[in-house]
């Protein structure tokens, strides 16, 4: 996957987090309560987990 297109999708899914986060603030439920909220934060994890592998990869190859 291409840089930019996996920048690209971490920031939509930043985004998504950041709405469900509005979400179960306005609601009063906490983070690690709201089930939608955590797998949304996983799947933003693991998008910077493998954004911080590919820079070092690329790194590596300079």
């Amino acid at each position: 996957m291409k840089k930019a297109s996996l920048n690209e999708k971490l920031e939509k899914e930043k985004e998504k987090l950041n709405r469900l986060a509005d979400k179960a603030l306005k609601n009063g439920i906490p983070f690690i309560q709201d089930e939608a909220f955590m797998a949304q934060n996983r799947k933003v994890d693991a998008l910077v987990v493998k954004l911080i592998k590919e820079k070092k990869r690329h790194k590596k190859n300079r």
